[in-house]
């Protein structure tokens, strides 16, 4: 008996101790996640930040994150407060709105219908739709919309995002959304590119799965997703709905903007429920990716989805030069491990869940401000701390001679994008002309060379054309080459140059000539351009962002983007009555455009 008790007890301490073992690694782990905040590329060495460090730099009032590893959540914590006048913590339970993160919930629930034989993948979007109907159009004549189209978002369908409606308007019906009519703030949802061709990431096709899901099984949507998806997964604190109830609104983060204000009414509503309607916790979100993970590596695994849609879930459907997207996923190849991630952006949120396709591990983060770069910080952290494969670069800096830094030093183009290589105070630096602030550039192995903030190697070699040399931008994942600047000569100047001098007048020409000689060159473009303004609109830089959608108005005369661009940036610097002007030209190019429409009347209401 005795010998029993003895070895009873012997048993007990082992797994005290054991437990205790697990308890105090996992404390650990959590510590360094909380203190190893890093830019894009580390380079071994360098002094990390702390998550409440850049919760106070980027002026973030709360977060929540949860930590995937070995298959199971290990752990999961708030961080802050869910409200800046209340003072209430984060905690586990607290509900973020996550946006377009519910796109890979509903890609998950859709294809249970597949499962379940009451759609195809293949067939015309049309033939399930009842209640509304996709326009045909010139774009379709060939190929339908299908279902896979839609949750690949390679359909051609317009609309990008939704803004979400603020607590005090009117919300519209879903028909009212597809057709864009009293009171939505969006687009008629149609084709306006052909199907298949590209990736276009598109909240509107969602919603037209919204509809669909509706017609064919004869249900709610909220009610659809929780039989499908949230009940089975046992995302207990999940919901596709934007009416919640009182108990959800005490633990309900608020919206706030970046610049620290609140969203009014706290959040925005989103009817357009499966693009922007979830509201979950982190804790939840984890749960999903860990199910995606348990059917991916069991084949008797019964909880949800089939083994063979979720792994059509996480191959790659369509791809832009951005990535490559699966069917409610996006998913990267980094040198053969496969990651898989989809983020959530709305009017005072930002989310985003990313974890590996096989290996259990993975992170999940919300946010009460759309701020990515924190949240990507907080990614590389947990990617340190528990040793990820291949998530992001980490390298070591080598000593480069000076003979080398006077043979690179110079300015590179490439399709009128001029970056520079220069040396200032003994350090190698880089610059794209565009930006206000260079980057040390880093020397990690004989020719390649890193910058911290750009995941990309960068190589210099020989122009086989003549004596000069080229800088190449390589994927770090493959090696392959990005592409190509060349070593410009000290008098050659391209038309943004103008810009950044100030010179309106010689940029102008400069552009026209351009245009002339190459219409189709790709700084010309009318995108470009409207992009370049946008970027400089972000950055703050509003003479330039005004000097950029002036020159755009100029050489697209005829377009309602560029007048619509240009009335945005001023009402941002308060010039309200040019903005009505130019938003009143670009309506009657566009008499269908809404959101114009409804912008306008706001402004003049003001007057």
């Amino acid at each position: 008996m005795k010998n029993i008790i003895s070895v009873l007890l012997l048993i007990f301490l082992f797994q005290s101790g054991a437990a205790q073992s697990n308890t105090d690694t996992t404390i650990d782990l959590i510590k360094k996640v909380e203190t190893s905040l890093t830019t894009r590329v580390h380079i071994e060495g360098d002094t990390t930040w702390s998550i409440e460090e850049r919760m106070k730099h980027y002026g973030i009032p709360g977060v929540s994150i949860a930590v995937i590893n070995n298959g199971k959540i290990a752990w999961a914590k708030g961080y802050g407060v869910m409200d800046t006048k209340s003072k209430v913590p984060v905690t586990d339970k607290t509900l973020f709105q996550v946006s377009t993160i519910g796109m890979s919930l509903t890609a998950y629930g859709a294809l249970r219908l597949v499962d379940q034989n009451k759609v195809t993948l293949s067939e015309d979007i049309n033939s399930y739709l009842k209640s509304w109907k996709l326009p045909d159009s010139e774009f379709t004549k060939e190929e339908k919309v299908t279902i896979k189209n839609l949750l690949s978002h390679s359909a051609g369908i317009n609309v990008h995002d939704f803004q979400g409606y603020s607590t005090d308007v009117p919300v519209p019906t879903l028909i009212e959304i597809l057709n864009g009519t009293h009171p939505a703030n969006s687009n008629p949802i149609i084709v306006d590119k052909v199907p298949n061709e590209n990736l276009w990431i598109s909240a509107g096709g969602y919603t037209i799965i919204q509809q669909m899901m509706m017609d064919v099984q004869g249900k709610k949507f909220t009610e659809l997703m929780n039989e499908l998806v949230l009940h089975p997964l046992e995302m207990n604190n999940s919901r596709f709905n934007q009416s919640l109830s009182t108990e959800q609104l005490k633990v309900a983060a608020t919206g706030y903007l970046r610049d620290g204000s609140m969203v009014k009414g706290k959040r925005h509503i989103y009817p357009e429920l499966a693009s922007n309607g979830l509201w979950t916790t982190a804790e939840d979100l984890a749960k999903f990716v860990i199910n995606i993970q348990q059917i991916l590596k069991d084949n008797n695994h019964n909880k949800g989805l089939s083994k063979d849609m979720t792994e059509l879930m996480l191959t790659p459907s369509s791809k832009n030069r951005y990535g490559q997207y699966g069917l409610g996923f996006s998913i990267y190849n980094k040198k053969d491990e496969v990651y898989f991630e989809h983020h959530g952006w709305s009017t005072g949120f930002y989310s985003r869940m990313t974890a590996h396709r096989d290996k259990g591990y993975g992170v999940v983060v919300l946010t009460n401000t759309p701020l990515p770069a924190f949240v990507f910080e907080v990614f590389r952290s947990v990617a340190l701390a528990y040793e990820w494969d291949n998530y992001f670069p980490v390298h070591k800096k080598m000593e480069i001679e000076q003979s080398l830094v006077d043979k690179i030093t110079g300015r590179y183009l490439s399709n009128g994008r001029i970056v520079e290589v220069f040396q200032k105070d003994n350090q190698l630096l880089y610059k794209n002309i565009l930006d206000v602030k260079a980057e040390e550039l880093i020397k990690v192995s004989d020719n390649s060379f890193v910058r911290r903030n750009a995941s990309r190697l960068m190589q210099f070699k020989p122009n086989s054309e003549n004596e000069t040399l080229n800088l190449l931008y390589v994927n770090s994942n493959d090696g392959t080459i990005v592409s190509t600047f060349v070593k410009m000569d000290v008098d050659k100047k391209e038309p943004v140059e103008f810009l950044l001098e100030g010179d309106f007048d010689k940029a102008l020409n400069a552009y026209i000539a351009l245009k002339e000689h190459h219409s189709i060159h790709p700084t010309v473009t009318e995108d470009y351009l409207n992009d370049l303004g946008f970027r400089f609109f972000r950055e703050d830089r509003m003479k330039l962002s005004q000097d950029v959608f002036k020159v755009n108005m100029m050489l697209y005369p005829d377009s309602f983007k560029v007048y619509e661009s240009y009335a945005e940036a001023c009402v941002k610097i308060g010039e309200i009555d040019l903005a009505i002007k130019n938003y009143t030209k670009s309506l009657e190019l566009n008499p269908q455009n809404n959101r114009t429409e409804h912008t306008l009347k706001e402004l003049q209401k003001s007057q």
